[in-house]
């Protein structure tokens, strides 16, 4: 439209989509999908959005999966005050956790911090496959959801790779992925539940232990996700005083549980102890300040 530039086409579709969509809640202006539009032209995209959508909704970029696409297509953006998030494409499972946390960082740094989100998993070809193919997701579970949602991101938007029935342009049994639903519902109770998480940040350094991710509000609560089972010690020589500690499964959800360890003492390195069940599985461990 218009070569790329703002012009009356592209003017005219957009005010068509926000006045189709703009009611609605928990909506994001993408204004890329793996595109070549220039840094100019992407500004000048969300500087009309912010002046023809009167509910405000978050204007966000989604790029090409690459680390080398995201170096060259964020940075321009740190700090415009018409633009709010990255939407994450990574095919290579074990960088999203990582990747997440660099751009909340570094849009920190620039003054206004994004709202970080994942909205692309793996290949094109796969992405998140039936319940039929992956009954559990463990992949998905633990290298996207709980990656994400661990680092500080805002959500995550599955993908349903095209080799595959009900796929993301023939879809039409959203019962196909209906575990995979199952799975994000526990994510969200236990966010929403058990942590003040629009307070709390990632601290995956407080554990020894390389693939543990951590996410803390200082002195208060901490989550801590082990995404291979065993056990873990957590470091809470930067505060003082006890702390209880209960276990989640991301698989099963439901209550908190006890395991091994029901206490612990700060002041320096602490075993969580052991799960209470199924201890080569991920859980997440709660250690939050006793009352």
């Amino acid at each position: 439209m218009d070569g790329g530039e703002l012009g009356p086409e592209r003017k005219l579709y957009y005010r068509e989509l926000v006045a189709r969509f703009g009611h609605h809640l928990a909506l994001q202006w993408n204004i890329g999908e793996e595109n070549g539009n220039s840094t100019e032209q992407r500004k000048a995209y969300c500087e009309y959005f912010e002046a023809i959508d009167s509910y405000d909704h978050p204007i966000v970029l989604h790029t090409n999966s690459t680390l080398e696409a995201h170096a060259l297509e964020y940075p321009d953006l740190l700090g415009y005050q018409y633009f709010e998030g990255a939407s994450m494409q990574i095919r290579d499972d074990p960088l999203v956790h990582d990747v997440v946390k660099n751009w909340i960082r570094r849009s920190s740094e620039a003054g206004r911090p994004w709202i970080v989100s994942f909205d692309e998993q793996r290949m094109g070809s796969n992405g998140i496959e039936p319940d039929s193919e992956d009954p559990m997701h463990e992949g998905a579970r633990r290298d996207h959801l709980w990656a994400t949602l661990m680092a500080g991101g805002a959500g995550i938007e599955w993908y349903f790779g095209y080799t595959y029935p009900h796929n993301d342009i023939t879809l039409e049994d959203w019962r196909s992925r209906d575990k995979l639903w199952d799975l994000t519902r526990y994510a969200v109770g236990f966010f929403q539940d058990h942590l003040p998480f629009w307070e709390m940040e990632s601290a995956d350094d407080l554990t020894a232990a390389e693939d543990d991710y951590v996410f803390r509000k200082k002195g208060e609560v901490y989550a801590v996700y082990i995404l291979y089972g065993a056990t873990t010690r957590l470091d809470l020589s930067e505060t003082d005083g006890k702390f209880d500690v209960a276990w989640f499964s991301p698989r099963a959800g439901g209550k908190l549980l006890h395991g091994t360890v029901q206490s612990i003492n700060a002041g320096g390195p602490q075993s969580l102890g052991w799960p209470p069940s199924d201890p080569r599985q991920d859980w997440v461990a709660l250690v939050t300040r006793s009352k």
